[in-house]
């Protein structure tokens, strides 16, 4: 799982630092898992090692990350499935937070929630648009 998240984090936003990568990831995962800064830098070792990230200067002391070629074909390949999986779950469990919101049930989400289903919104909003501009919708 860090592996994939790595490359998420950095086909998200290339050139981001160790810790810049660990803020991220704790932030996705709402802080309840959160790899040890060791375990990340060796992970982010390996997937250099493995040609999947590239490590660079940056400014001072900080090294850079980036994703290569081959780590956003391994993200795709490797993730694909869990990520179809994933979506059929959330629809699902957004679908029921509407009906029972429609029926009385829900007087509200919590707030923490809202943030992040809107941040969902907008980026499946900005990959809609995306596929429409290519045909593909």
């Amino acid at each position: 799982m860090l592996r994939h998240l790595v490359l998420a984090v950095l086909a998200t936003e290339s050139g981001l630092h160790g810790y810049g990568i660990y803020k991220r990831i704790v932030y996705v995962t709402q802080s309840v898992w959160k790899p040890s800064i060791g375990t990340l830098y060796r992970t982010l070792n390996a997937m250099v090692h493995e040609g999947l990230i590239h490590k660079g200067d940056g400014e001072g002391r900080r090294t850079l990350y980036r994703i290569t070629g081959k780590g956003l074909e391994t993200l795709v390949n490797e993730t694909f499935p869990h990520a179809t999986k994933s979506a059929g779950i959330l629809t699902e469990l957004i679908e029921a937070y509407r009906r029972m919101h429609s029926e009385g049930n829900l007087a509200t989400l919590p707030e923490e929630l809202k943030d992040r289903l809107l941040r969902l919104f907008k980026a499946l909003e900005g990959l809609i648009k995306e596929f429409r501009m290519l045909g593909f919708l």
